[in-house]
């Protein structure tokens, strides 16, 4: 029996995790259906209709107290379609046992559960240096436990050092942690962020409570533990990072990156939205107002940050010796600009054409031996944006504060000239190693060619979407930049530049980041900018413009190159494969972003190609469909068709136990909800 019930837990959770991240405690009714219909591979004539998979859903979630669809009525539901035909030979229980064995057990093998406790034990150190902040951050975000999770689960004892109106994280409250912690897109701008489905996992695996309807929340013990398990996610790849230590200090840093910015934004949300008086009275923390916890989030943060920076100096070592070279203005400017790309797509890439303070001080602080107060390189910076128009620190300014820093830096070598001391902090230390340089995607020519074999395919639907998205080219472009002047056939002039904003709007239905696509497996805005700016012909200038469409099809290519598919992988395949993921989220996020021009016309919403998105829907719309119907035709290795996110062999089984009845599990999984 406790076996059985196993098997159908993870077989429910991991459907969750990969069609339900937002909401890994209940089902959908689609969700269900995929799951019988398609995932247990039932045979002929075994498989239920989906309008009776529909009618059981609805059946099981309107007799819940909670209206969903909890793992209760997961289990009911497959004890139903395991008797739904029954046999003289078998009792009910019998056939629900063999269906379990046959089916269930097959999909449950392929999602084991990963035991981190050696991983736990070996950054237990850095757990005692962090333990206080990151209570302080808990506590911001946790709740109040429920009666439920007091009575029935048996958790949250009262304890001296977590306030008890705070001791219970819920998913919703991890998921704003992670937001803020840059580990997913939202209020912390993730720069590369874990997916739903990892975020989701990560929570599930976390907590100590399986097999329930309610898992309740998580205790600071399993929060500490969650984010150990996102961090070997997220650095699972790194050749670089042998260890877990190493890998949970990287992905620190990583969470403390953005923290300068997106406290106060969390803050100045609360904030407005408690004297608004609108419906959308301020986002919640402990069941308070954001504002009246504020002390213990800006603490918390600045604290973590603190000591995840005391971890990387802890973890450098003497810089290598190199002989100083000679200044070359040129190539120096070469170089300035790729770590001011570097700089910007690591840690701004939603605004990376503009540098904040904070990227200039990460700059800074990386050069250990440079003897450079803080609060000096945030003058620099003031100063320096001050200039700018838009007061924004663009590349121009950027290398005007590098100026400013090496007369700072080094005022002997400034009294011989301006030259000579940013020669100084070039070839002495910003340049002595490759770590700042932003190193280009480059594509081959044999790679080149087979792409624009495949990409002549889809010339015409890839041209009306890149005119829906496109805008004209500013006077900028066309005089100071000299571009944009001639066009293709079938690019309007007035939708021939797609800018880095007009990039990200095609990149969300696209399926190719997190926004209206809503895209579970996505590239990070950090690889977007990458791609986008090296395919751009235009460098070292302040307004990069917007990208023609013969570059469009090079950042396609690079997208192309950056999803993480099989490294065998040939370009043609690989363009296959980006094609398909864009093909799966065509047909459902086209209609959200028209809907018939109607809401975001009167809402004065998000426009493309410089009209209201009513006028120029028809093009997108033609342009998505004959996308879809070309690539059907086209795609040698792959369908449009989607498959189950389970794969295995044949579902077969030697192992015939048989156990009691389920039903009298699930009775007991609904008290104290109601």
């Amino acid at each position: 029996m406790d076996a059985h019930i196993e098997d159908l837990w993870l077989v429910f959770v991991t459907s969750n995790f990969k069609r339900n991240p937002t909401d890994p405690e209940a089902m959908r009714t689609r969700d269900f259906a995929e799951v019988i219909s398609k995932d247990l591979k039932l045979l002929a004539g075994q498989t239920p209709m989906r309008a009776e998979l529909e009618v059981m859903h609805k059946s099981e979630s309107s007799n819940h107290p909670d209206k969903k669809f909890r793992f209760s009525c997961f289990v009911n539901g497959v004890v139903k379609v395991a008797t739904r035909k029954k046999n003289p030979n078998k009792t009910p229980d019998q056939q629900v046992a063999e269906f379990i064995t046959k089916y269930i057990k097959p999909l449950a093998k392929r999602r084991p559960k990963k035991d981190i406790s050696t991983s736990l034990e070996s950054v237990s150190t850095a757990f005692e240096r962090l333990k206080n902040c990151l209570k302080d951050c808990f506590m911001f975000f946790a709740t109040l436990p429920s009666e439920y999770e007091k009575k029935e689960l048996d958790r949250h004892k009262p304890r001296s050092d977590i306030n008890g109106m705070t001791q219970s994280m819920g998913f919703g409250e991890w998921s704003s942690f992670c937001s803020l912690f840059n580990l997913s897109s939202s209020i912390g701008a993730a720069v590369k962020a874990l997916s739903p489905n990892a975020l989701a996992s990560a929570y599930v695996d976390s907590i100590q409570v399986k097999h329930v309807d309610n898992l309740g929340g998580l205790t600071f013990e399993e929060f500490w533990e969650a984010i150990v398990r996102c961090c070997l996610i997220f650095k699972k790849d790194s050749e670089t990072l042998p260890t877990p230590e190493d890998k949970v200090k990287a992905t620190l840093q990583h969470m403390a990156n953005n923290l300068e910015t997106a406290v106060q934004r969390l803050l100045k949300l609360g904030n407005i939205t408690e004297g608004s008086g609108v419906a959308m009275a301020g986002m919640q923390s402990g069941g308070r107002n954001v504002s009246s916890a504020g002390a213990l989030i800006q603490g918390g943060t600045h604290e973590f940050t603190r000591i995840v920076f005391e971890f990387i100096r802890e973890g450098e070592t003497g810089e290598a010796e190199v002989k100083p070279t000679a200044f070359d203005a040129k190539d120096a400017e070469d170089k300035v600009w790729r770590i001011f790309l570097k700089a910007n797509l690591t840690n701004n890439p939603r605004d990376w054409q503009a540098m904040r303070k904070r990227e200039l001080v990460l700059i800074v602080r990386a050069q250990k031996k440079l003897k450079l107060m803080e609060a000096d390189v945030n003058v620099i910076h003031q100063q320096e944006a001050g200039r700018n128009p838009g007061k924004r620190l663009e590349f121009k300014e950027f290398q005007s504060a590098l100026r400013s820093i090496a007369k700072r830096a080094f005022p002997k070598e400034a009294k011989e000239s301006d030259d000579a001391a940013l020669s100084k902090l070039l070839n002495d230390y910003l340049l002595k190693t490759d770590d700042l340089l932003h190193n280009e995607l480059a594509i081959s020519a044999a790679d080149w060619e087979v792409a624009k074999e495949w990409l002549g395919f889809f010339d015409s639907p890839l041209k009306r979407i890149f005119s829906f998205f496109a805008t004209f080219a500013t006077d900028h472009e066309k005089n100071v930049l000299d571009r944009h002047a001639a066009q293709e056939e079938g690019i309007n002039q007035q939708t021939c530049s797609m800018k880095w904003s007009d990039f990200l709007n095609f990149c969300a239905p696209a399926n190719l980041s997190s926004g209206t696509g809503t895209a579970l497996t996505a590239l990070s805005l950090s690889q977007l900018g990458a791609a986008f700016a090296d395919s751009i012909e235009v460098s070292k200038v302040n307004d990069l413009g917007g990208i023609t469409y013969e570059e469009f099809r090079r950042v396609l290519t690079r997208c192309a190159l950056l999803f993480d598919y099989d490294e065998a992988d040939t370009c043609r395949i690989r363009l296959e494969k980006l094609f398909l993921h864009m093909c799966n989220q065509f047909q459902t996020s086209v209609p959200r972003i028209i809907n018939d021009g109607a809401e975001r016309v009167g809402a004065g919403g998000q426009t493309a190609g410089g009209r209201n998105i009513s006028t120029n829907g028809g093009l997108l719309l033609k342009g998505v469909r004959e996308f879809n119907k070309i690539f059907q035709e086209n795609s040698k290795h792959l369908s449009i068709v989607e498959e189950s996110i389970f794969k295995f062999g044949d579902g077969s089984s030697d192992d015939q136990r048989r156990g009691s009845s389920l039903l009298d599990f699930t009775a007991g999984l609904k008290k104290g909800l109601s």
